[in-house]
């Protein structure tokens, strides 16, 4: 009888303690299945928004896999009735510090730190010499990163690659080395709406090279030899077609000579 009795009052309290729609305890923790990050770019005004998202490891959590990342839509944010455009993250990155980047597939922010949360809300604030916007999140103001120091590069020490809008910014195009160059040929398609590309070392970010033209111009593709700006602008060409790409560094002279064939 003790046994049946104890039974008895074990399923009670099971009942008890159980939503009877969902058969889970009532007060036991939520698991958050998602976060919502509300993303205001009224600053910019931009018509579009992008997200990419990667770990401190490195490790990309965006789906798309490639630059810009992935569009996401504007909705409601029910704490303050106001109109954003959000990014929904995925469970298994719930409570995690993240690198994060908004853009519009044109301009973008500087790289933002970010714990994901639900509710958080990054916003532009105003745009840095370097073309790149600095924003708040969750109120606190990001600050402009210290521009990085140039180290020595010796093309023959490294590995060099192109990257950009012509392989979805995914892959390095190898280039071939020969005493101080590096060389690749590389084809744009016309279905290629941004054009852009850049040269790296290592298949890594943390050395790259572009072009910072004075007055904002296309690259000429003539084979005219022009600065190579470390951790420079994209390098943007006005047509499809095969262009060769060699990047030059002799000592501190670093030069770019690209020629549409």
């Amino acid at each position: 009888m003790k046994l049946v009795k104890f039974f008895a009052l074990a399923v009670a309290a099971f009942a008890v303690a159980c939503d009877p729609e969902e058969n889970k305890p009532v007060n036991a923790p939520v698991d958050l299945t998602e976060s919502k990050i509300y993303c205001d770019v009224t600053a910019g005004e931009w018509e579009n928004c992008n997200v990419w998202a990667w770990t401190e490891g490195g490790d990309n959590y965006t789906q798309s896999g490639n630059w810009p990342g992935d569009a996401i839509e504007k909705a409601v944010n029910p704490a303050d009735n106001k109109e954003y455009y959000v990014w929904t993250a995925p469970a298994h990155i719930c409570g995690q510090t993240i690198g994060f980047i908004i853009n519009n597939g044109t301009e973008q922010t500087v790289d933002l730190t970010l714990v994901v949360e639900d509710g958080a809300i990054v916003a532009l604030t105003v745009k840095g010499d370097d073309g790149k916007w600095l924003a708040s999140v969750n109120g606190e103001e990001t600050e402009a990163p210290a521009p990085k120091e140039e180290p020595v590069m010796v093309i023959g020490e490294h590995t060099w690659g192109v990257i950009g809008s012509f392989n979805g910014w995914a892959e390095d195009a190898p280039m071939v080395i020969s005493g101080n160059t590096a060389t690749a040929t590389i084809e744009i398609l016309a279905d290629d709406a941004d054009k852009k590309f850049k040269v790296r070392a290592d298949g890594s970010w943390d050395n790259n090279y572009g072009y910072n033209s004075e007055d904002g111009s296309l690259a000429p593709v003539d084979g005219t030899q022009i600065a190579a700006s470390y951790n420079g602008g994209d390098i943007v060409v006005a047509e499809a077609g095969t262009y060769e790409i060699v990047l030059t560094i002799e000592g501190e002279n670093e030069y770019f000579n690209i020629t549409k064939k």
